[in-house]
Formats: C-alpha cells, sequence, structure tokens
C-alpha cells in the first residue's frame, strides 16, 4: 500500500512529519535528511514510546591516539532520533539502535513522485492536504 505524505518543499531537509496510515496506529515519521527522505515506526522497540516525537540529533565518536589520548567528536548531525522516554538512540536511516542491541525500529521504503502521480494515488488512499506544485513525498507500507 503506497501512502501519499506530502510536498516535498513541505517537508524541507532537517524537518519530519508524523503520519496517521490506517494500517500503522501508532503512526510513521517521515524525516528529510539532506533532501533524502527516510520513514520509522512512531514505537521505540524498548517501551512502545512515541519514538518521533523524540529530539533529532547527532551523537559522539571517539578516537584514540596512540598515546592513548581519546578525542571526542560530535557526527551525524540531523541523522540520530533519540525517542523521549528513555532517551534510546536510532540511526533514522536504518532504524538501528547505536548501542549493541539486536532491537531495531521498524523503517519503511519512502520515494519521491512526479506530481502526475499523486492524482493516480488518490483514488482509495488516505492522504493529507498536499501541494501539486513540486514533486511528492510517497510511504510504501
Amino acid at each position: 500500500m503506497r501512502y501519499v505524505v506530502g510536498a516535498v518543499a513541505d517537508i524541507p531537509p532537517g524537518a519530519s512529519t508524523i503520519v496517521y496510515p490506517d494500517k500503522v496506529k501508532s503512526g510513521i515519521g517521515v524525516f528529510n535528511i539532506g533532501g533524502e527522505f527516510y520513514a520509522l515506526k512512531n514505537t521505540c522497540p524498548h517501551m512502545g514510546g512515541p519514538l518521533c516525537k523524540g529530539r533529532v540529533r547527532g551523537t559522539t565518536d571517539a578516537d584514540v591516539s596512540d598515546e592513548n589520548r581519546v578525542a571526542m567528536h560530535w557526527v551525524r548531525d540531523g541523522e540520530i532520533i533519540a525517542c523521549p522516554w528513555h532517551h534510546w538512540e536510532f540511526d533514522i536511516k536504518t532504524g538501528r539502535t547505536l548501542f549493541e542491541s539486536r532491537q531495531k525500529v521498524r523503517s519503511y521504503p519512502v520515494t519521491v513522485e512526479p506530481p502526475e502521480v499523486l492524482e493516480r494515488l488518490k483514488a482509495g488512499v488516505e492522504t493529507v492536504p498536499v501541494s501539486i506544485d513540486g514533486a511528492t513525498v510517497v510511504l510504501e507500507i
């Protein structure tokens, strides 16, 4: 099933939105990271928190020198989301946790379609208000 999220212009780089298709009651967060779109289920696998309402940020990485000196670096800004309940961190691009765990949040394929595809998708599909001036973001459920 395909779900029309909205116009690309409505979700600029660094922004996100949560949509509520019938099949996914908790919602799906759609994120624009540098012009690429990603989607995650709005449920943290840890305790069921509203993951996509969490803070989008980066994370730290460390380099250890030959002298055992540690240098910390802020990396992947805007690619990590932290659950608002217990701050578990997930990679928005893959749904994987940033720590050693087998838990992963469900991710969904997202495509950007030309405006003419929107008219074909409207029949029988729940939509949100969209602009047809530019390309359209479409979620595959």
